[in-house]
C-alpha cells in the first residue's frame, strides 16, 4: 500500500505487524500485510514479571542519565538500553517475520520508498512496552531512527482519514494546565522552550501557536476550542493512569485551582467533534502508559480510538533540551508536509544529533489511525464549501418521518463533475434547523429519532443522487477495487420482508449469481459495504484534488428536510408510487431519476426517499440526538453500527 506522496517526499510501503494475545509468555505474531506477502510466528517472550519490570528501571535510569550530558562514545546507558532493544528485535523478527520483513525492505529501497513499520499490539500486558527502543544489530541502528522505517502503534480506522487541506499556517492551540496541589510548573519555561521551538516556523508564516490565557479548567478548554478552527493541541501538565477504572487521565485546575482528574474518555469527547483537530501532542507524564487488561486504556489510544487522527505522547519523562529539540524538528517536518510518522522520525533524529549519547528520542510515542500518516495537505486552500457524497446499500427504504422549523431559503448552486465521473452536487446553504422528530407533529417518530433539537450546519455539497453503477464502475476499472461482498463471496439483499444473507451476491451481481447491472446503468449501486463507499469517496478526492466524502447524519437530515421543515423529501403528503420506490412497489432498485415528482422542491435532490437505503459517515447510537452538541454534530465517537 502506498501513502500520499506530499511534494515530492517519500512514499511508503506498509509492513503490518500484530503482536495476538498470548499463552504463558508464548506470543503469536503475526505479519498481516507486507509487500513480501503474510506470515505468522509463535514467539517466547524472554522476561518473566520481575525480569521485565527491572529493565524498564533500568531503561528510565538510562533515559534520565543520557540526557544529562554529552557523550562522544557509547555509554552504559546507551548499552543497556541498545541491548534490550536488540532483545525486543530478536524476539519479534523471527523465522518467516523476519524474512518478510527483509525482503520488504529491500523491495522498498528498490522502489526508492520507505517501510512504514505498523505495529499492531492485541496483548494488552505488552502494549506499554518502549517498542520505540526496537534495535535491529544488522543495520546497527534503531528501526525507529530512520524516516525510511518509521514505527506507530496504529490503530485501525473503519472511518478513512482524509488529509485535511490547508492554506498555512497551521494553528497550534497551546494550553498549560497547572492545578495548585500537583507539583508547580514553570509555566513561563514551559511556554518558552514551546516558543523557541517554532519561532522559525511561525516567522515564516507556517506555524501560529496560540496560547490559552483565559482560564485551565474544561470549560476553559471546551471554549478554546470553539475558539478554533485548530490543526493542532499542545498539551503540557500533568498526566496519570487511573488503575481501578483502567484508563488514562490529564489533570486540569477546577475552579478552585485544585485538581480535576479528567479521564481520557471525556478528553476525547470534548476534543474529537472538531473535525478540523488532526493532531494532540500530551507532554505530560504517562500520556502514552495503558494498563495491562486493555490495549486501549492509554490517553494516547483512547484519544485515538475515539476519533482524533494522530497523538504524540511521552511514556517517560524528558529533558527540556531533548523536549526542544523534539519539537522543533517535528513541527518542522510536519509544516513540510511530511507525513506525521515521518515527522517524528525525523525530530527522533534531531535530538540525538543535538545531544550525543542520549537516548531520549524514545521517549515520544506516537499513535496513529491516518492509513498514510498524512494529517495535512498544507499550501491549498480548502474548498469553500466542502463537497459531500451520498452512497448507498440494497433496502426498501421507509421514508424518514421529520419535522423542521423554516430558515430563510437560497437559490441552490450546482456544481457539476466531468472527469472522472459526471456527477452533480447541490449546495445547502449554512443555518440551523430542527433535528429530530416531535410526536405531536409526527405519530411515526421513532424514540431514537427524539428530542427534536436545533442544530446548525456550515454550508456543504450533497450529491444530487445516489452513486450509479456507472459511477461506481468507473471507480473499480480505475482501482482494481474489491468490494467486501466480492473479498467474503456473499452479500445481502432484502427477500420478502427480512435481510438474507446471498452467496455470490455483490455490487455487479446483486441478486446474486445469474442477475446483473447490464440495464441497470442509472441505478444506484447496491451490495456495498461502508467500507466500499468510504473507498469510493477517497478515490474521488485523489482523482479531482477535492475533498469528498460521507454526509453526516444531521447533513443527510437538513437535506431531506429542507428550510421549510417538511415531513418527506418532497412535502408533507404521504408516500405514493408517484413519489418514491417503497414498499416493494417497484420490486427492485429503479434508476435514480425515476421519481422527479419525489425531489426536495428546493434543491431536487433525488432518492433521498425510497429505492435504496445510503451510507452516513457517523456511527449509530440510540441516545445521541439526546446528547448530541448544537453545532456541526458529526455522531458518536466510536460504535458498533454505522
Amino acid at each position: 500500500m502506498l501513502g500520499n506522496s506530499s511534494r515530492g517526499h517519500l512514499t511508503y510501503l506498509d509492513f503490518d505487524l500484530e503482536i495476538g494475545p498470548g499463552q504463558g509468555r508464548d506470543y503469536s505474531v503475526v505479519v498481516l500485510r507486507s509487500p513480501a506477502g503474510e506470515a505468522r510466528e509463535t514467539v517466547h517472550f524472554p522476561f518473566d514479571e520481575l525480569q521485565l519490570d527491572s529493565r524498564l528501571k533500568d531503561l528510565q535510569i538510562a533515559l534520565l542519565r543520557s540526557g544529562s550530558k554529552r557523550r562522544q562514545i557509547l555509554s552504559p546507558e546507551e548499552q543497556a538500553v541498545r541491548a534490550f532493544g536488540s532483545t525486543l528485535f530478536n524476539t519479534l523478527f523471527v523465522g518467516e517475520v523476519r524474512s518478510r520483513y527483509d525482503v520488504s525492505q529491500e523491495r522498498a529501497t528498490r522502489g526508492d520508498q520507505g517501510l512504514r513499520v505498523k505495529l499492531r499490539i492485541a496483548a494488552p500486558e505488552l502494549a506499554a512496552l518502549p517498542w520505540e527502543f526496537l534495535y535491529d544489530s544488522r543495520q546497527a541502528d534503531y528501526v525507529c531512527m530512520s524516516r525510511n522505517t518509521p514505527l506507530v502503534r496504529y490503530l485501525e480506522c473503519p472511518q478513512p482519514i482524509q488529509p485535511l487541506a490547508v492554506a498555512p499556517p497551521l494553528r497550534v492551540l497551546g494550553l498549560i494546565a497547572n492545578a495548585t496541589d500537583q507539583e508547580s510548573l514553570d509555566v513561563a519555561r514551559e511556554r518558552q522552550r514551546i516558543e523557541e521551538a517554532l519561532k522559525g516556523l511561525a516567522k515564516k508564516g507556517l506555524i501560529e501557536l496560540v496560547w490559552w490565557e483565559t482560564g485551565q479548567t474544561w470549560r476553559d478548554l471546551q471554549r478554546a476550542m470553539r475558539a478554533g478552527p485548530w490543526h493542532v493541541f499542545h498539551f503540557v501538565g500533568h498526566g496519570g493512569f487511573d488503575r481501578v477504572r483502567d484508563e488514562g487521565l490529564v489533570v486540569l485546575p477546577d475552579d478552585d485551582g485544585r485538581s480535576h482528574f479528567l479521564v481520557a474518555s471525556d478528553l476525547a469527547r470534548l476534543l474529537a467533534v472538531h473535525r478540523t483537530l488532526r493532531l494532540v501532542v500530551l507532554n505530560a507524564c504517562e500520556g502514552a502508559a495503558g494498563g495491562k487488561r486493555d490495549i486501549f486504556s492509554s490517553t494516547a489510544s483512547i484519544l485515538v480510538r475515539r476519533g482524533i487522527p494522530a497523538v504524540l505522547a511521552m511514556q517517560y519523562a524528558i529533558t527540556d533540551r531533548a523536549a526542544v529539540e523534539f519539537a522543533r524538528g517535528f513541527y518542522e517536518a510536519l509544516a513540510d508536509g511530511l507525513p506525521v510518522d515521518a515527522a517524528v522520525s525525523d525530530a527522533r533524529q534531531a535530538v540525538s544529533l543535538a545531544t550525543p549519547g542520549t537516548v531520549e528520542w524514545g521517549t515520544p510515542v506516537l499513535y496513529m489511525r491516518a492509513p498514510d500518516g498524512q494529517l495535512f495537505n498544507l499550501g491549498v486552500a480548502p474548498p469553500q464549501p466542502e463537497l459531500t457524497l451520498a452512497t448507498s446499500e440494497p433496502a426498501p427504504a421507509p421514508p424518514e418521518a421529520v419535522a423542521a422549523a423554516p430558515t430563510p431559503s437560497r437559490s441552490p448552486t450546482i456544481l457539476k463533475l466531468d472527469e472522472p465521473v459526471h456527477m452533480e452536487f447541490v449546495r445547502i446553504p449554512a443555518g440551523e434547523f430542527l433535528m429530530g422528530s416531535d410526536l405531536t407533529t409526527d405519530r411515526d417518530a421513532y424514540d431514537d429519532e427524539r428530542p427534536q433539537h436545533h442544530i446548525y450546519l456550515p454550508d456543504f455539497y450533497l450529491a444530487k443522487t445516489p452513486v450509479t453503477n456507472t459511477q461506481f464502475e468507473v471507480f473499480v476499472e480505475a482501482t482494481d477495487h474489491q468490494t467486501t461482498a466480492e473479498k467474503e463471496g456473499f452479500g445481502w439483499a432484502w427477500i420478502g420482508s427480512k435481510w438474507e444473507r446471498v452467496k455470490g451476491a455483490d455490487w455487479r451481481h446483486p441478486g446474486g449469481p445469474g442477475t446483473g447491472i447490464s440495464q441497470k446503468a442509472d441505478h444506484p449501486v447496491v451490495q456495498v459495504s461502508w467500507h466500499d463507499a468510504a473507498a469510493f469517496c477517497r478515490w474521488l478526492s485523489e482523482a479531482t484534488g477535492q475533498s469528498f466524502r460521507l454526509p453526516t447524519e444531521a447533513e443527510w437530515e437538513k437535506a431531506a428536510r429542507g428550510a421549510e421543515g417538511r415531513l418527506y423529501p418532497w412535502g408533507d403528503d404521504s408516500p405514493t408510487d408517484k413519489l418514491c420506490n417503497f414498499n416493494g412497489n417497484a420490486c427492485d432498485t429503479t434508476p435514480t431519476d425515476a421519481y422527479p415528482q419525489g425531489a426536495t422542491p428546493d434543491t431536487g435532490i433525488l432518492d433521498l426517499a425510497g429505492n435504496v437505503w445510503e451510507w452516513l459517515a457517523d456511527w449509530y447510537d440510540a441516545d445521541y440526538y439526546a446528547n448530541s452538541p448544537a453545532r456541526d454534530p458529526t455522531g458518536p465517537a466510536s460504535g458498533q453500527y454505522r
